[in-house]
């Protein structure tokens, strides 16, 4: 089976180590390259990627490379030719022949959010309801992004995993990504229109609670009808169950969510703070303008889960059929990790661990290039909407960044 990344910055470059560390090589990974001046780049350093921790240095290499297709072959792939020449590149055609128009069994998708919906529909052609993506990337409201945009069909929708990722990453140069603070990554499986149940053995009555655990044998199992349709699933549940040195855990989708909305506030406090006043992660919450910021932020939202809680249990509550004694029905409880003074403790303690880090805002201003503004606090801005719970602080946040995009790097004081 082979395996796609999309996105070959610090964590699509620390994802593929492992992978290939992992896999046999009978399991080709090809890195989709956005550019062939990118490809190049990597073929010129032998296409190997290493791994930094603690200044020891780690290689792997055998990846397959392709490049965006520029030409009329919507959706195709252009597996590299190191052999060419810098301006051989430019002026070539590739045959019809070697074009990838094969479908994609699986992708891992860890490009910027902002970029995510655009590069998907480039490789719409090549994605089938039997392919799986993988979601690793900052911000929430992505996966929705593309249910709406690109994915509107139900039946032909690929499988998808949503990961939330606390590995600490950046890359010293191209392929040289250096591991700056250990993590782990939880991943579940989004529900899909079929209704199978993907966490069946998590209901299992036979079992006490603390023996239950999930199965691949849920997702699908070999001699079953559905078993192609969902074979790729299943292996690349598999894939990454293993990855063992990046902590990888398969969750039920309610344990990832909670993870992806805690990482999701840290990062709807940290990364604009420091994209609008140009500084490291420690440098905040030493004043009480920026703790004030951070506790405004950390209420909005909880207010927004709380409110989203609320009408998906009356939503659940209004499907029951009527003969049932709604008193007598256990409603969720909004999490303790998601209250306003958990989530200031949260993202107070994962400044702390990354003082030293350039959060990824401040990074792409710096670079001039679009942020993930609009999937970090932009997106509780829309669930507040949805909701009706104010959130003029994050809102705020939001023009601000936008603002400080716009004016030049070359502009700055």
């Amino acid at each position: 089976m082979r395996f796609y990344i999309l996105g070959i910055g610090p964590i699509g470059s620390l994802l593929a180590y492992h992978l290939r560390a992992a896999l046999p090589r009978t399991h080709p990974i090809t890195l989709i390259h956005k550019s062939v001046s990118q490809a190049r780049t990597a073929a010129n350093l032998g296409g190997a990627i290493a791994v930094e921790n603690q200044g020891v240095v780690q290689t792997c290499d055998g990846y397959e490379m392709e490049v965006f297709e520029q030409g009329n072959h919507s959706g195709a792939g252009i597996p590299f030719d190191s052999t060419l020449s810098k301006d051989g590149t430019k002026n070539y055609t590739p045959p019809p022949e070697s074009l990838r128009t094969d479908p994609i069994e699986a992708l891992f998708v860890t490009t910027k959010a902002q970029n995510t919906t655009n590069a998907i529909t480039r490789m719409l052609p090549r994605l089938t309801s039997s392919s799986t993506i993988v979601l690793l990337q900052n911000g929430m409201g992505i996966y929705e992004d593309l249910v709406q945009k690109v994915f509107r069909n139900p039946e032909s929708r690929p499988h998808f995993v949503l990961a939330s990722n606390t590995h600490g990453a950046w890359l010293k140069s191209p392929l040289h990504v250096v591991h700056a603070g250990i993590g782990d990554i939880e991943f579940g499986i989004v529900p899909g229109s079929r209704r199978r149940d993907f966490e069946a053995s998590l209901s299992d009555a036979s079992k006490p609670n603390h023996e239950r655990e999930l199965s691949l044998d849920d997702i699908t199992r070999p001699g079953e009808a559905s078993y192609e349709r969902y074979r790729s699933l299943r292996h690349t549940v598999a894939v990454l169950s293993s990855l063992d040195a990046l902590g990888c855990n398969w969750k039920s989708m309610s344990d990832v969510q909670l993870a992806m909305r805690k990482k999701l506030v840290v990062n709807a406090v940290v990364n604009p703070l420091t994209a609008i006043l140009g500084c490291r992660n420690g440098a905040l919450f030493r004043d009480e303008a920026s703790n004030r910021i951070l506790r405004d932020v950390c209420s909005e939202a909880a207010a927004a889960f709380q409110a989203q809680l609320e009408a998906d249990s009356q939503a659940w509550l209004d499907s029951l059929v009527p003969d049932v004694d709604r008193s007598q029905v256990p409603l969720g409880r909004m999490p303790r990790d998601l209250e306003a003074g958990a989530l200031v403790q949260e993202v107070k303690r994962v400044a702390q661990l990354t003082r030293g880090n350039i959060s990824s805002t401040l990074t792409d201003i710096r670079k001039g290039r679009p942020t993930e503004i609009t999937f970090l606090n932009g997106y509780l801005v829309r669930l507040g909407q949805q909701y009706g719970v104010p959130m003029p602080v994050n809102s705020t946040l939001v023009d601000l960044v936008n603002v400080r995009s716009a004016i030049p790097i070359d502009q700055m004081l």
